[in-house]
């Protein structure tokens, strides 16, 4: 049986529009949400145009994550929610750039929060980064023991 997926969104005002095109790919008519075996997708905002801070956001996403097997943060960089997101010990997230990158995370170090720069990356980038995502799943072994040591670090 296929592994399912339950994902959670989140961006400030700055990755909104992506965040949006996202959700909408990923729950529309070309049956996305079917290829990935989404069971639950849910957007914690922001859903205004107005200027918002990305930590209050992320805080609000961390207090829903624990629920969710992946996660999708946007912001004009992604560094910004990548650093809050971090600040919680059961969330490991980067910002990638490239779907190498984002195999890498997944693979070794067990990323369950991709991070988005809507400023640096187009709607095409998006989908594949998070195809890879969500298809990529984590080695374990010997990155298992080094992840296992993430959740001690204070």
């Amino acid at each position: 049986m296929a592994k399912t997926v339950d994902l959670i969104l989140g961006s400030d005002h700055r990755g909104r529009d992506l965040k949006y095109e996202i959700s909408d790919w990923l729950s529309g008519d070309d049956e996305s949400g079917t290829l990935f075996n989404i069971t639950t997708m849910w957007d914690c905002g922001t859903h205004k145009i107005d200027s918002c801070d990305y930590p209050d956001v992320v805080k609000k996403f961390a207090e829903y994550f624990d629920i969710y097997t992946h996660g999708i943060l946007i912001c004009g960089s992604g560094f910004g929610v990548s650093i809050a997101a971090n600040r919680f010990p059961y969330i490991r997230a980067n910002v990638c750039r490239t779907a190498q990158e984002v195999k890498a995370g997944r693979q070794h170090n067990d990323m369950n929060v991709l991070c988005i720069g809507a400023d640096f990356t187009s709607y095409k980038q998006a989908q594949r980064l998070i195809s890879t995502f969500i298809s990529t799943e984590f080695e374990g072994g010997r990155h298992l023991r080094r992840v296992k040591k993430l959740g001690k670090i204070t």
